[in-house]
C-alpha cells in the first residue's frame, strides 16, 4: 500500500515545492498589498525607473514663468503686489501665448497697495476722512483684473470648501463613468471675486501626495456634488487648443476637441517627468521678464504656467525628483503631458500580469535553484528579476503602461531563496545522513564522493550489477571453546576490524558482519567500472591478511582457521530497506547468493578464494585459475569456479 503521508510529506520538504508555496504565499500577499506595502514598493520601483530614463520633451509647448528667490527679494517680500502681478501678466500677454495659467491662489484684495492700507484704517473718523483720498486711491487689483480680461488666462481654485464656483467651466459626462473615476472633494475655494470674475476660466491647483505626501500625479478632473471640474493644467490645455467643452465618454476617456486621454485612477495624471535640463530651459524668472531681459515673443502660442519657487510661497511640494518641487513645474509636467498625449495608464489587466509573471519566473527559480548551487541560483534569480525589470521599464518608457517593476523580482527572489535554503537544507540532511549510514562501511573517498554529489547515491532502488564478496573462517566453531570470552572478542575485533579496513581500501562497501564472518558489495553505493577486479584484489588481501595474522601469538594459540572467501558479479537489487537508524543500503540478487555459496565451496576444494563465473568473465585479470565445476546449492546447473593461480 502506498504510504500517501509519507510522499506528501516528501513532496513538502522538497525544495521545488518549498519555493512554489512560498512563490504562491508572496504573491498573495501582494495582489492584496496588506497596508498598502505592495503599492509603495511599486511606486518607488516606478521613481527609481523614472530617474534613469525622464520623459522625451520633442516638441514642449509650455513654458513656466517663476517666481523665485530674486523676483521676491526684488518686490520687498511675499505676495507679490498686484502691480508687479499685473506688468507681469501684461509682458507675458504681449506675446500672444496660448493660455496662460497662474498657479497662484488671490485669496483677498492686495495687501500691499495703498488703497489696502487707506481701508484698513481701525478708527472710523480717520477712515472717513481718508475717503476723497482712497476715491482717488490706485486699484491694483482691478488694473490686474483687467489685464487678466485680454487673455485666455486661468486662475487657481483650491479643493475644500461646500461647492464648486460658477465660474468653472464644468465637464459634461456621458454615463456615470467619469464622475466615479474623479476624486471626490467637497467644494472648490474661488479666488478674489473680482479677478475670478475677470479670468477667463479656473482650475484647482490642488495637489494630492501619496506614500508620505509624495507627489506622483495631477488631477486631471475632480469630482464636486455629481459635477466635474478640471484641474490647472487641463484648463490651461483645454484653452490652449481652443476647446469649448470638455467631455467625459462612457469608457472613462477624455476628449478634448480632436485629442482623446485615457483617465487614471482617480481622474488623475500619472506623471512623466522629464530631466531637470529641460526644467531650466523652459522656465523664466519673474524679474528677468519685469526688468526687460525676456522678450515676450517667447511666449507666443505657448501655454504659460506662472508659479512661484520661492520658500516663502510656500508652493513646495516633495515628488519623485525631490523634497522641494515647485508646484508650478509639476503643473507644467501635466500640461506638456496633456498637448503630447502621454498619460501613463495602469491597466485593468495589470495584476493577473504581474500575478502570472511572478508565478511563472518564481516558479523556474525555485525549480533550478533546487538542483544548482547558491551562487548559481542567485545568479538567476537576479537574471529573473531584471527580466522583468526590463519589462517593466520598456512598459512604462515605451508604452505608456504601469506594470509593477517591484513585486514580481521580489517574490522570485524570496521563493528562490526559500528553495535555496530548503535545498542546503536538505543537503546537510543528506551529508549527515551518509556519514551517519556509511562513514564506518565504505572508504572517506567514497563517502566524500557521495556528499559533494549526493545525487548520485540512489536510495530509492535500482538494478545494477555488482560484486558480491563473502567472508568464513574455517573450524570457527571449535576455537569459540578453547578461548576465554574476552579474548575471542579481542581477537575478533582486530581480525574483523582488518578486513573492514582491506575492503573500505579497495573501493568496497561492507554490508555487514555476521558472526565471524564479512558481506561486502563492490560497485555500490557509488558505480565504478573495475569493481570485478577490486573485489578479487580485495579477496587476495584478505588472504594475505588473514595468514599473517593467524601467526600471532593469540590467534596461533587459539588455532585461528584460514579465511575463506567466496566472490561473485552479477545483476542484484540495490537501495536503502528498512529504518533510518541503522544501514540498510544492501542488495538483493543471485550474485550475493552465489558468493555465499562460493565461500562454502572452498571447503570441497581446500582453498581459499572461490571466484565465480560472473567475476571471472568481468574481471581484466589474467592470473585466474579454473578449480572446476561443481553443483551450488538451489542452483540447477553445475557453475564453473575459478580461483587465483598459487591458491
Amino acid at each position: 500500500m502506498i504510504d500517501l503521508r509519507r510522499h506528501f510529506k516528501r513532496f513538502l520538504t522538497a525544495p521545488g515545492a518549498v519555493g512554489g508555496l512560498g512563490a504562491l504565499i508572496f504573491t498573495a500577499l501582494s495582489a492584496c498589498d496588506l497596508y498598502g506595502v505592495a503599492s509603495v514598493l511599486r511606486e518607488r520601483a516606478i521613481d527609481a525607473i523614472q530617474r534613469a530614463a525622464p520623459r522625451g520633451t520633442d516638441g514642449a509647448g509650455v513654458l513656466v514663468v517663476d517666481i523665485d528667490s530674486a523676483s521676491v527679494a526684488r518686490a520687498g517680500g511675499w505676495p507679490l503686489p498686484r502691480e508687479d502681478m499685473a506688468r507681469l501678466a501684461q509682458r507675458i500677454l504681449e506675446g500672444r501665448p496660448a493660455a496662460v495659467a497662474f498657479d497662484i491662489f488671490f485669496d483677498g484684495p492686495d495687501r500691499h497697495s495703498l488703497r489696502a492700507h487707506l481701508e484698513g484704517a481701525a478708527d472710523p473718523r480717520l477712515r472717513a476722512a481718508l475717503a476723497p483720498f482712497l476715491a482717488d486711491a490706485p486699484d491694483p487689483d482691478h488694473a490686474f483684473g483687467e489685464t487678466l480680461e485680454r487673455g485666455q488666462t486661468i486662475l487657481a481654485a483650491l479643493a475644500g470648501g461646500a461647492a464648486p464656483p460658477a465660474a468653472f467651466n464644468f465637464v459634461r459626462v456621458e454615463g456615470r463613468t467619469g464622475l466615479e473615476m474623479a476624486r471626490p472633494i467637497s467644494g472648490a475655494l474661488a479666488p478674489y471675486e473680482p479677478l475670478a470674475s475677470e479670468a477667463l476660466a479656473l482650475g484647482v491647483s490642488s495637489l494630492f501626495g501619496e506614500d508620505g505626501g509624495v507627489v506622483r500625479k495631477a488631477p486631471l478632473l475632480l469630482s464636486v456634488r455629481g459635477q466635474l471640474v478640471p484641474g490647472l493644467a487641463l484648463e490651461a490645455t483645454r484653452l490652449a487648443q481652443s476647446v469649448a467643452m470638455l467631455t467625459v465618454d462612457a469608457s472613462g476617456r477624455l476628449d478634448m476637441g480632436t485629442r482623446r486621454l485615457p483617465l487614471g485612477e482617480g481622474g488623475a495624471l500619472r506623471l512623466r517627468w522629464s530631466d531637470s535640463a529641460h526644467w531650466a530651459q523652459r522656465t523664466r524668472s519673474a524679474a528677468d521678464l519685469l526688468e526687460g531681459r525676456v522678450a515676450p515673443e517667447q511666449f507666443a502660442g505657448r501655454v504659460v504656467m506662472v508659479g512661484a519657487s520661492a520658500p516663502e510661497a510656500g508652493a513646495l511640494r516633495p515628488t519623485t525628483l525631490g523634497p522641494l518641487t515647485p508646484t508650478v513645474q509639476i503643473h507644467a509636467e501635466a500640461a506638456e503631458q496633456i498637448l503630447a498625449g502621454t498619460a501613463p495608464l495602469r491597466p485593468q489587466s495589470a495584476l493577473p500580469i504581474e500575478v502570472g509573471a511572478a508565478l511563472a519566473l518564481a516558479g523556474i527559480a525555485a525549480a533550478i535553484a533546487a538542483r544548482v548551487g547558491p551562487a548559481a541560483a542567485f545568479a538567476l534569480q537576479l537574471t529573473l528579476s531584471a527580466l522583468w525589470i526590463a519589462i517593466a521599464a520598456t512598459a512604462l518608457i515605451s508604452y505608456d503602461l504601469v506594470l509593477d517593476p517591484a513585486g514580481p523580482p521580489l517574490i522570485v527572489l524570496l521563493s528562490g531563496n526559500m528553495a535555496a535554503a530548503a535545498a542546503f537544507a536538505r543537503t546537510r540532511r543528506m551529508k549527515a545522513f551518509i556519514s551517519r549510514k556509511f562513514e564506518q562501511y565504505i572508504s572517506v573517498d567514497v563517502v566524500r564522493e557521495i556528499i559533494a554529489h549526493p545525487e548520485r547515491l540512489r536510495r530509492e532502488g535500482e538494478m545494477r550489477v555488482i560484486t558480491a564478496l563473502f567472508t568464513d573462517i574455517e573450524n570457527f566453531t571449535p576455537m569459540t571453546h578453547r578461548l576465554a570470552p574476552h579474548d575471542l572478542i579481542a581477537l575478533l575485533d582486530i581480525y574483523l576490524g582488518g578486513l573492514e579496513r582491506i575492503v573500505t581500501d579497495h573501493g568496497g562497501m561492507v554490508d555487514g558482519v555476521t558472526g565471524d564472518a564479512i558481506h561486502a558489495f563492490f560497485n555500490v553505493p557509488l558505480e565504478r567500472a573495475d569493481h570485478a577486479d577490486a573485489a578479487i584484489a580485495c579477496a587476495a588481501a584478505i588472504i594475505e591478511f588473514s595468514e599473517s595474522f593467524r601467526k600471532e601469538p593469540l590467534a596461533a594459540e587459539a588455532g585461528f582457521g584460514r579465511t575463506r572467501v567466496g566472490v561473485e558479479t552479477g545483476p542484484a537489487i540495490v537501495g536503502d530497506v528498512g529504518g533510518a537508524g541503522r544501514l540498510n543500503y544492501t542488495a538483493y540478487g543471485d550474485a550475493v547468493i552465489v558468493a555465499s555459496r562460493l565461500e562454502q565451496a572452498n571447503k570441497q576444494f581446500d582453498s581459499q578464494i572461490c571466484i565465480g563465473p560472473g567475476a571471472a568473465a568481468a574481471a581484466q585479470r589474467r592470473d585466474l585459475a579454473p578449480l572446476g565445476a561443481l553443483r551450488l546449492k538451489g542452483l540447477s546447473e553445475d557453475t564453473m569456479i575459478f580461483t587465483l593461480e598459487g591458491d
